[in-house]
């Protein structure tokens, strides 16, 4: 045979293997890396998966706090704290940890055509990430993956207990957190607008020639970010599971939220925190609105679970919420949402002293900026006894107004006896007029009892906001002052004050029928 035809037909052999590969059976990991996380995908296709390790434990509670967002964000991303924790349990750099696992790459466009049973793309698409798929594709895509290793993989997906996992899109929180390195890196690293050290072009693919010159670039072409995730920031914007809003997890809710910028954002404007609010249907003018496909826009899957999995998983976080709630639990920005105002303020002091304890390192060799960190020191610490000060005062006046109001609910109650006995005196003797008057005065005590429940229960409320040793100041001042005065029945009011107090510290449920059964006799 001629040489020459030989080596055509050699090179085409390699070609249409070459092709295949790429087709079906390609590079589903272009970087490996220890701990990679590989599952099975229809075709002989794989996806990719890195732990995210949250570096607090493996306590049923144990969680990671961190902020999201950045001030160069703007309102759209004002620095918010969240707390985070994973779905299983595996073996972190400190022992046993909670950990979710996320995509290390962008679904690509040969992973969606394997899972979605389409043709095969060409072979320079093959690695590049799907897009111009809606977020409901998407979720098509996530339920029929799932389904397909359920019944061919399911030995080899993670558990959480004995409930095996699944893939769904990642909350924001997890896909910050994330993108920010985890618990990979140092918090000065954390915070910064990128996780890098040097130039951002090894790392993300943004508009320019510098970068992607404006096209879609294949998945895992450049370096990953600390935890191994490639493309966070970068290459095409990730759609994630929640719904947008403009203060993450309160207000109005809107579309939902897709993550990163794409390879025609600009430099600028690539990091961590970057969230855009992604309408779920495009409006067409006087077309009727289509889902929501663009150009610029994919995802990567998270692995997730269920929280309780079995009895055994409900019965351990029962024994442990206890003592979570009022140990490391108390500081989580769910317990400070409805903690005093002073618990709220010293969480925000305790954030700015740990800013400061920074900046004390960068100062050293530096006399002027350490005196700087110093007196920064002070002022907090003077704010903190304004703020203690102030809260003893408020707490007393609160106090005086919760106690005034609970005793005038006594003396009102006693009256209502007495009106009923004349009503039916004068009914009993028929004189009508006298039965008008006494009813509407009857009428008129019980709406100043409903008037002075609500303003007793506002008074409560008010009381806490303040700090536990405000409170006790205030009772113990108050109780005082009614000892010096002979106020036997006043003191009877303060004390159910504080008692109805503590349920409402405890509980945060104010119970005013039940209240104001227990004032009308002073608890007698």
């Amino acid at each position: 045979m001629n040489r020459c035809l030989v080596k055509f037909l050699f090179f085409i052999v390699v070609f249409t293997m070459g092709y295949a590969t790429a087709a079906w059976g390609g590079n589903d990991n272009p970087n490996p890396l220890d701990g990679d996380f590989i599952l099975p995908l229809p075709g002989k296709r794989h996806m990719v998966f890195r732990p995210v390790f949250m570096g607090q434990g493996d306590t049923p509670f144990a969680q990671k706090s961190f902020r999201m967002g950045d001030p160069d964000g703007g309102y759209k991303e004002h620095p918010t704290e969240v707390s985070l924790s994973g779905s299983f349990i595996g073996d972190g750099k400190s022992g046993r940890d909670w950990l979710f696992y996320l995509g290390k790459y962008e679904v690509t466009q040969g992973q969606w055509a394997a899972v979605m049973s389409l043709p095969a793309p060409e072979a320079k698409a093959d690695a590049k990430p799907v897009t111009g798929i809606s977020w409901f594709e998407a979720q098509a895509f996530l339920d029929k993956l799932n389904l397909w290793l359920f019944a061919n993989a399911l030995d080899k997906l993670p558990k959480s207990g004995s409930s095996p996992g699944f893939l769904r899109l990642p909350t924001e929180a997890e896909w910050e957190f994330a993108a920010r390195g985890g618990a990979a890196v140092s918090a000065d690293l954390f915070d910064r607008r990128v996780p890098y050290t040097g130039a951002l072009s090894k790392y993300e693919w943004f508009e320019g020639p510098k970068s992607s010159h404006g096209k879609l670039k294949s998945a895992g072409l450049l370096a990953p970010n600390p935890i191994g995730l490639h493309d966070m920031l970068g290459n095409v914007t990730e759609m994630t599971q929640g719904l947008y809003m403009i203060e993450y997890y309160q207000g109005r809710p809107g579309g939902f939220v897709a993550r990163g910028g794409h390879f025609l954002s600009s430099q600028k404007n690539l990091r961590s925190s970057l969230r855009t609010e992604e309408p779920f249907y495009m409006a067409r003018g006087s077309q009727p609105p289509k889902p929501n496909q663009k150009a610029t826009m994919g995802f990567r899957p998270v692995f997730s679970a269920v929280v309780f999995v079995d009895r055994v998983a409900a019965r351990s976080y029962a024994d442990a919420w206890d003592a979570y709630r009022t140990g490391a639990g108390a500081d989580t920005p769910a317990a400070v949402s409805t903690a005093p105002t002073i618990q709220k303020t010293q969480a925000n002091t305790d954030q700015a002293g740990e800013y400061l304890d920074r900046l004390e390192k960068m100062a050293a060799g530096h006399p002027d900026m350490k005196q700087d960190v110093n007196r920064l020191r002070s002022v907090i610490a003077d704010i903190g006894f304004i703020q203690a000060k102030a809260d003893a005062e408020t707490a007393f006046a609160w106090f005086k107004i919760a106690s005034e109001r609970g005793f005038f609910i006594y003396l009102e109650s006693r009256k209502l006896p007495t009106v009923h006995k004349l009503i039916d005196a004068a009914r009993a003797g028929k004189r009508t007029a006298m039965v008008e008057k006494l009813e509407t005065r009857l009428l008129e005590i019980e709406a100043n009892i409903s008037q002075a429940i609500e303003n007793y229960t506002a008074s409560l409320r008010q009381m806490d906001t303040l700090s536990i040793p405000a409170r006790h100041t205030a009772r113990e001042r108050y109780l005082k002052f009614l000892l010096e005065n002979d106020a036997a029945e006043q003191i009877r009011t303060a004390k159910l004050v504080a008692k109805h107090l503590d349920e409402l510290s405890k509980t945060k449920r104010t119970t005013p029928d039940e209240w104001k059964k227990q004032l009308s006799t002073l608890g007698i």
